[in-house]
């Protein structure tokens, strides 16, 4: 007995020194406004608590009460469960920022992904299901987790999250670090007119073609209303491989609100850090090589927040990705940053420093409250009514990830708005609804005077594979020649239809132009499709039992990732195939994921679900169930 009551004595002792691990404050500002939360590991709380402080009052000055909980966090999930506590309380939660030391979850089996990504939806997105699996042996905060078999696969944040986290393993070093950049967010006022922006773009990210380059600086225009009219107020740096003393330099002009920087600016990084040179734009766009990789302790992002310049923020990526900046508009009528980076999130997107930080409020929507109001339909419906392609751009992907708008109404915006934005995320919207409307947008895109959009419609023709876009494709082939980019795409996209009907398309335009050299042309376009493709040549070794299941699984995996509709059937076949090798058949699978647009989907979807209720190996069945949820 005494055993027992001591045995309880001992576990009570546990469960309330693990309780008090975590303290609670809550806000100072007495409001029904929805909530933020700073979350601080106890030792950099013990060294920043007054900065804290400090930063806690700037952001309730700014209309929104703030928590803050610290203390020590042993896994990601010791801090989510306070998180989805907040959330579902009656004042609910806008966004979340995690200072210094906090655990950083590790994903991976995301949407096909192999390798473990570091990634804050683990906390920013309650839809997701995770399963933990273990802490890593040598950096002991990073936590690696698998996504779910049931789980949604769409990413939908709760709220927004940002980290503000120094890259360093010298701790006093993070804390005077982090407490003087709390102070600089402190002491920066909110009230500043976005009107200066920047854009470094280099040729290789446009895969050398001028007139994507010159396109751009057209939608510039749509998206910052309030630049200033001096020459000062865009700038487009020069079209050439290298940027960087152009980038060092602008990043010294202090008046510069915004900078995106896409291309591979690894120079410019290591020449900022190793002068320890001060940032001033108050934004930094890096769609760049991993800057955001936050696993490892010198992720670049870092090297442009924690200095005595002006810069509050940094968004970047854990691994390359292009960055959707259609909404970047938003930033000019002084939406919070955190709201304006929800809206382009992916798995290993992050905001470095205050996600509350905000231009100077130059609406009158009042969007800060009504875009975490996604049940608001008629509210965005009225919205898309307006004259502005910000607000139309907003409405738009508000109605369409709610799912409540259908083709039929978003088909006039992408074929009748004067606005190259607004066409762009209607072409996006439509990609949701995967009908007949969407693939009538893609064919007409591909001739649409904004190349970005002539450049994704020959993505989406790659991802769909219907062959009534063939006419289509063959058009902007032969028309659009000065759009090297789009010429690129479309290339590759052909190498997903059937060889021969292309071969049909292309030499009947050419016979039936005027061109000087269609002969010639002719000749060359036979010539090419006479030969046997890659992707035609893969079907048939991956049909082939006698070559090695390695060979085998490496070859479905390639024609997958090119979308070769053709090969579908025969995928199919081969995991209907009991006696084909499990581990083949799973691979399989998987590899069907990647086509969530394609016109021959249903006929996937029909096959898994057979799949499911037939007495296959519960492993096959577990994998058909994730790819049905990759294909919804």
């Amino acid at each position: 007995m005494q055993k027992f009551l001591f045995s309880i004595l001992i576990y009570l002792s546990i469960t309330v020194c693990v309780h008090s691990q975590v303290k609670i404050e809550k806000p100072t500002l007495n409001t029904n406004n929805k909530a933020f939360v700073i979350v601080v590991d106890q030792e950099t709380y013990t060294h920043t608590q007054d900065a804290i402080k400090a930063y806690q009052k700037t952001v309730e000055s700014d209309g929104i009460p703030t928590y803050v909980i610290y203390g020590l966090f042993n896994r990601p999930d010791d801090i989510k469960k306070e998180l989805i506590k907040l959330h579902k309380s009656k004042q609910s939660l806008e966004g979340a920022v995690f200072i210094g030391n906090i655990p950083i979850p590790m994903v991976y089996d995301f949407s096909g992904h192999v390798t473990a990504t570091p990634s804050d939806r683990f906390y920013d997105d309650l839809h997701l299901n995770f399963e933990y699996i273990k802490q890593d042996a040598n950096q002991r905060n990073l936590h690696y987790y698998k996504l779910q078999e049931s789980s949604p696969r769409d990413i939908n944040p709760s709220f927004y999250s940002a980290r503000i986290y120094y890259p360093t393993l010298k701790y006093d070093e993070s804390y005077e670090a982090i407490n003087n950049y709390l102070l600089k967010v402190a002491h920066t006022r909110r009230d500043n007119v976005l009107d200066h922006v920047v854009s470094s773009t280099n040729r290789d990210y446009y895969n050398g073609c001028t007139t994507a380059w010159k396109d751009e600086l057209k939608v510039y225009r749509e998206y910052f209303p309030f630049l200033v009219k001096q020459v000062n107020g865009l700038q487009q740096l020069a079209f050439k491989t290298d940027n960087s003393t152009a980038i060092l330099n602008e990043l010294q002009r202090k008046e510069v609100d915004l900078f995106l920087i896409r291309s591979d600016s690894s120079s410019t990084i290591q020449t900022t850090a190793a002068k320890k040179l001060d940032t001033y734009p108050l934004y930094l766009i890096l769609d760049t090589q991993p800057a955001g990789a936050l696993d490892s302790i010198e992720y670049t992002a870092g090297q442009y927040l924690f200095n005595s310049g002006n810069t509050i923020a940094v968004q970047a990526n854990t691994s390359p990705a292009p960055t959707d900046i259609n909404f970047s508009g938003l930033l000019s009528y002084g939406l919070r940053w955190g709201h304006v980076h929800n809206l382009g999130l992916t798995l290993g997107r992050h905001l470095f420093g205050d996600p509350t930080f905000h231009f100077a409020v130059k609406d009158t929507e009042k969007l800060n409250e009504k875009i975490t109001q996604q049940e608001d339909h008629e509210y965005w419906k009225l919205l898309l009514k307006k004259d502005d392609p910000i607000y139309q751009t907003l409405a738009l992907f508000k109605l369409s990830s709610g799912n409540t708008s259908s083709s039929e109404a978003i088909m006039p915006y992408f074929e009748n708005s004067p606005y190259r934005t607004v066409r762009l995320q209607a072409l996006h919207a439509l990609s949701i609804h995967k009908d007949k409307h969407f693939t009538n947008a893609v064919s007409t895109g591909l001739g649409d005077e904004y190349e970005l959009i002539a450049q994704q419609a020959t993505s989406y023709a790659r991802m769909i594979g219907d062959t009534v876009l063939i006419p289509s494709l063959t058009q902007a082939w032969l028309n659009d020649k000065s759009r090297r980019r789009v010429q690129q795409h479309i290339k590759s996209t052909f190498e997903v239809f059937d060889r021969n009907l292309v071969e049909k398309s292309l030499t009947t335009a050419l016979h039936n132009s005027n061109r000087l050299h269609q002969d010639t042309e002719i000749e060359s376009v036979k010539s090419q499709y006479s030969r046997p493709a890659t992707l035609e040549g893969s079907l048939k070794q991956i049909k082939d039992r006698t070559r090695p299941k390695e060979e085998r699984i490496r070859l479905v995996q390639l024609m997958t990732t090119y979308n070769y509709h053709p090969g579908i059937d025969g995928i199919l076949a081969i995991i209907n195939d009991k006696q084909e090798h499990i581990e083949l058949r799973i691979a399989f699978v998987t590899a069907l994921g990647t086509f969530s647009h394609s016109w021959k989907r249903e006929t996937i979807l029909a096959n898994l679900q057979i799949l499911l209720k037939s007495k296959a190996k519960k492993e096959l069945k577990i994998e058909a169930e994730r790819t049905i949820n990759r294909l919804n």
